[in-house]
């Protein structure tokens, strides 16, 4: 690999252009929403979109308009999947830091990650030889962790990006190039995929960024990825939370002074009239019940761990319907089914808290039992629903 070691003045100049371009940067709109984006469907794929440059969204001010709206958008389209994609994002973000960010999201726990960092350090001028070392350690960290596919973007063409148009992209450029044959290499030795991003389409007017800029270039990484996702196994592996991680999740959001939140009552309405059931709620699980965070119907304040069909909700992988309580073992002698509630059907998805842990969920319980055939277009309509009030939770989230 070519060890370039730039002079003195050189490594003055590229700071103080960093400096210039950290200014134009600050003025430009970003993504302030949680940083979520998703495609409701079946069996679906779960995205980590971690890193600076197009993953931050700048020119945009939601996430679903920036990379990962655009890129759940295309990976649901080529795969007939639902896709998440959870964003964890910085604008200066090098390949250190991205390493913390990952490591905090836990890799392990999604389908495909996406890495970048090229830009962010092609503007530091880093050392070449050593950021490929950095890179591969991360490459290999992940794909140790157990993730599905890993992708590290490479820097777009600098020439393309506006606060690079003038005489110093040529010196910049050269050494985003450098640093793309060095995380090529990385990539190459880790059995990592490598995708250098090509220029986006011409800015509209004037802008930074568009919502088309973040589309081409989803579409250019769905297509890439396009024959290992395909052949992507469902992942069939029920999913097992400590009562102690939801327990720590549900005080760090403080969620006992969030109840009936207008935003979530107004999503487990929806759940309630769409799924035509007598009680909706959103609940949540600690170590000892199963409460309410918002309900609609004459739902119990609180419902014993034991007897909770959330608690089995939230280690299934794609949520849960009980079509008729009384012919299921599990269900069939609890007090919700045989005392005066009588409740015959159930349906639910798991809910996340912002860092992974599943809380809760968005469910629905019926006095009269249902056909088993119905219960994919009741799942349909909760993993909609819950996905939506997995992003309301951000607001509470002391971090965002």
């Amino acid at each position: 690999m070519e060890d370039v070691r730039l002079g003195a003045s050189r490594r003055l100049a590229a700071r103080l252009r960093l400096l210039r371009v950290g200014g134009v940067r600050h003025s430009l709109v970003r993504p302030t929403d949680s940083p979520q984006a998703f495609v409701a469907g079946r069996q679906s794929l779960r995205v980590l979109l971690a890193g600076s440059g197009p993953v931050t969204g700048w020119g945009v001010g939601s996430h679903d308009l920036a990379l990962p709206g655009a890129l759940a958008r295309a990976l649901a389209a080529t795969t007939g999947r639902g896709v998440v994609v959870d964003v964890a994002a910085h604008p200066s973000a090098g390949v250190r830091r991205v390493a913390g960010m990952v490591h905090a999201a836990g890799a392990g726990r999604y389908d495909l990650v996406i890495l970048s960092a090229t830009v962010a350090d092609t503007v530091r001028m880093v050392e070449p030889r050593r950021w490929g070392a950095h890179v591969a350690a991360l490459l290999r960290e992940v794909r140790g962790s157990g993730a599905g596919p890993v992708v590290w973007l490479g820097a777009q063409p600098i020439r393309s990006l506006p606060p690079y148009d003038d005489g110093f992209r040529d010196f910049v450029q050269a050494h985003a190039e450098r640093l793309n044959r060095a995380a090529q290499e990385a990539c190459a030795e880790t059995g990592a995929t490598f995708l250098p991003l090509p220029a986006s389409p011409k800015p509209e007017g004037g802008r930074h960024r568009s919502p088309a800029d973040y589309l081409f270039w989803a579409r250019c990484i769905s297509d890439a990825l396009a024959p290992e996702l395909l052949g992507h196994p469902v992942d069939s592996v029920r999913h097992s939370t400590a009562a102690e991680d939801r327990v720590a999740a549900i005080a760090r959001l403080r969620l006992a002074e969030h109840k009936q939140d207008g935003r979530l009552a107004g999503l487990v309405g929806t759940a309630r009239r769409t799924l035509g059931a007598e009680i909706a709620m959103f609940t949540v699980l600690d170590d000892r019940a199963e409460w309410p965070l918002a309900a609609v119907g004459a739902s119990p304040a609180e419902i014993p761990i034991e007897q909770s069909a959330c608690l089995h909700t939230i280690e299934a992988p794609d949520g849960m319907v009980v079509p008729d309580a009384e012919r299921d073992d599990r269900f069939a002698s609890s007090a919700l089914v045989t005392g005066p509630a009588h409740l015959r059907f159930y349906a639910g998805y798991p809910v996340e808290a912002p860092d992974g842990t599943r809380i809760g969920a968005m469910c629905v319980f019926g006095r009269s039992a249902r056909q088993p055939a119905e219960s994919d277009d009741d799942l349909d309509v909760l993993r909609e629903l819950a996905l939506l009030a997995q992003r309301e939770l951000w607001r509470f989230e002391p971090a965002s």
